[in-house]
């Protein structure tokens, strides 16, 4: 329908430059958006009232087809804009069928009665929320001409959340990796938990989020996994690379079979910790010659020659880390020695299978989209999830708002 709006204003401007006439610019909007609502309204509501059959019913008896104008200026009502606060009339009518008066200005913007923020509005705080800190959401949204408080816009996070479903797509590659990384919680000492981040890889590149949660170190694995077992199941086979935190692995024993990869980019990046706690002085001979090992033994490139080549390969990195293992066993390093044998069956297992796909973990940049957000501040465990569930969705599934 066109809609045609004239207005005629007069402002006082004492400048002519740009910040002057913006800052006017947005006291014309608080006058002018509202009555512009108010105008396409009411042009919409007198052509419904024109038509047999309505686009809204009687909340008492049903009837959608006689009604009669009320007023066209009733009580009025505030919505919050992403552009400011509008204050609308409300046009109500009345059913000729049983009496009963409505008002119809939100039912004709598909605003929930007695909600002061439409959707709308929410999802766009939402995303703002959960890209950047509330505190700068704030200011970005006031650098545009109208005042909110940092409160609305946690709160708009809350509410886009419960939009976001994580889940695995059949139709992508039955490739998986898991990792968690600690998150600052409000009352708990250093990073008290940790969201635990699943990533499903793309076929055409790239990662998408399948699953996400908080919870203790160490444990409640399971309750991201549940409900992707029936997806799971539906792959001949899946490979799941981790770093092998041992509860991930647990929290699918007996309920799925998947083929277990360790990430060869944590094997030598937690080796320096166990080298560490064996009290092997940093960067002396013995640390720099069993980490260089370790290092070559890790890297693997993408293969494409035939079986026999791959086997030999496996075979001449295995009998390399089984000299290394025995190295730090006659070093009496028992912690690298412990780490690497519980290491060594899961080292090699995407290659032993030509399954293709990199065999180190990509998941490690996905932590790095959360600590961008999540180190700022602290949080509540669900605070914490729901920002994260936007954030990851929005750079890693395609979600976005209108």
């Amino acid at each position: 329908m066109k809609n045609n709006f004239y207005c005629n204003l007069s402002i006082d401007i004492e400048n002519p430059d740009l910040k002057s006439i913006t800052e006017a610019f947005y006291r014309i909007q608080e006058i002018i958006l509202p009555e512009f609502i108010n105008q396409v309204i009411l042009n919409f509501a007198e052509h419904y009232m024109s038509l047999e059959k309505k686009p809204f019913i009687c909340e008492q008896c049903g009837n959608q087809d006689s009604f009669t104008w009320k007023t066209r200026k009733g009580k009025k009502t505030n919505i919050l804009l992403i552009f400011g606060m509008a204050l609308l009339n409300q046009l109500q009518v009345k059913c000729k069928i049983c009496g009963h008066k409505m008002y119809i200005t939100r039912k004709l913007l598909e605003i929930a009665p007695r909600k002061k923020i439409p959707v709308q509005t929410i999802r766009k705080l939402g995303l703002i929320g959960a890209l950047t800190t509330f505190r700068v959401a704030k200011k970005i949204v006031g650098m545009f001409g109208w005042e909110l408080d940092k409160m609305t816009i946690w709160r708009s996070v809350q509410k886009l959340a419960k939009e976001i479903d994580f889940d695995l797509d059949p139709n992508e590659a039955a490739h998986g990796e898991a990792d968690g990384t600690g998150i600052p919680i409000q009352g708990i000492k250093k990073r008290g938990r940790e969201l635990k981040v699943f990533v499903q890889l793309k076929k055409t590149g790239g990662v998408r989020i399948a699953g996400l949660s908080i919870g203790k170190y160490d444990s409640q694995w399971e309750k991201l996994f549940a409900p992707l077992i029936p997806k799971l199941r539906q792959f001949k086979q899946f490979l799941l690379v981790t770093d092998g935190d041992t509860s991930i692995l647990k929290s699918l024993e007996g309920k799925v079979e998947v083929l277990f990869q360790r990430c060869l980019w944590h094997i030598p990046h937690q080796f320096k910790w166990y080298l560490w706690k064996d009290q092997v002085k940093r960067k002396s001979d013995e640390w720099i010659h069993s980490l260089c090992s370790l290092i070559d033994i890790s890297v693997v490139r993408s293969l494409q020659d035939d079986d026999i080549t791959t086997q030999n390969m496996i075979k001449l990195k295995k009998q390399k880390l089984n000299d290394l293992i025995q190295y730090c066993y006659e070093k009496g390093w028992k912690s690298c020695t412990t780490y690497l044998t519980n290491a060594a069956p899961d080292m090699f297992t995407a290659i032993e299978n030509r399954l293709e796909g990199k065999t180190s973990s990509r998941v490690e940049r996905v932590m790095r989209t959360v600590n961008l957000r999540i180190n700022a501040g602290k949080w509540s465990t669900t605070g914490a999830l729901n920002a994260m569930k936007i954030r990851l969705a929005y750079y890693y599934n395609g979600f976005d708002v209108e």
